[in-house]
């Protein structure tokens, strides 16, 4: 039994591996502060080394590549427990847009677990791949056992029930500005006036407890005007609401084009 769990680390690591490499590949999921050095080329650096190790686990037995995959796990756990130890606010960016969150203790249980993992199974025979072919309902039990581990001191796991559970009140969420964009930009309200725009960037952005708002330079008629997009920051369904502002100067604004801008817009949040 002892030989049979040392050779299923193999593909589960593997696994682990290719997952972190998706996760920093997805788009808008590329974390910079994957370690104290800043740069999305050196996340995705990592993603690559993470998917070639997971792909020759998978594929060959040398043990070179046994060896390589503790000194990554080594150097994971080392990078971790240094980002806790100063009391850092920056990701690990473990599994990408997943790993956002401050690095904490957590995450570096998970870290060493799998460098032990890794280190059980570096001298195990065999191939994932072959692994996984014979793999009988023993295998499969253990194979469950590692990812239950694995998910319960898996901090993105941890901080997802905890959302779910006790979920934070839309105007108290702090909601990056790309965000935003990428909810304004596919929606009903921006193709409607899109053309009416006369500036892809917007002039005023501001915040109010469950909706952000944009302000665009536009014209309708010749009238130089400003539509103003209301867009919910929850992520629920709600959807992102627009109105067409002019100058009070002009005659009086019809009803259904939207409210006066009467607000002195602050910073995004």
């Amino acid at each position: 039994m002892t030989e049979l769990f040392r050779e299923v680390q193999i593909p589960f690591l593997a696994v682990v591996l290719l997952a972190g490499a998706v996760g920093k590949a997805l788009p808008h999921g590329r974390t910079p502060n994957l370690t104290r050095y800043r740069g999305g080329a050196f996340a995705l650096g990592v993603g690559a080394t993470e998917a070639v190790l997971g792909i020759l686990l998978l594929t060959t037995s040398l043990f070179a590549v046994r060896l390589a995959s503790v000194v990554f796990f080594a150097t994971a756990t080392s990078v971790v427990a240094d980002l806790v130890r100063r009391g850092s606010d920056q990701a690990c960016g473990c599994f990408g847009r997943l790993s956002t969150a401050p690095a904490r203790r957590l995450g570096v249980v998970r870290a060493a677990v799998l460098t032990g993992a890794a280190v059980m199974a570096a001298e195990a025979p065999g191939t994932g791949v072959r692994i996984l072919a014979s793999a009988d309902g023993r295998s499969a039990a253990l194979l469950a056992v590692d990812c239950v581990v694995f998910l319960a001191v898996s901090p993105e796991v941890v901080d997802a029930i905890e959302h779910r559970l006790h979920p934070i009140p839309c105007e108290l969420r702090d909601v990056p500005l790309d965000a935003t964009y990428a909810a304004l930009r596919p929606s009903a309200a921006w193709r409607d006036h899109a053309a009416s725009l006369t500036s892809a960037e917007p002039t005023d952005v501001w915040r109010e407890l469950c909706h952000r708002y944009l302000v665009y330079p536009g014209e309708v008629d010749g009238r130089a005007v400003e539509v103003v997009f209301a867009v919910p920051v929850d992520g629920g369904s709600a959807a992102v609401r627009a109105g067409v502002a002019w100058d009070s100067g002009w005659e009086r604004q019809d009803d259904d084009s939207g409210p006066q801008r009467v607000h002195s817009p602050i910073g995004g949040r």
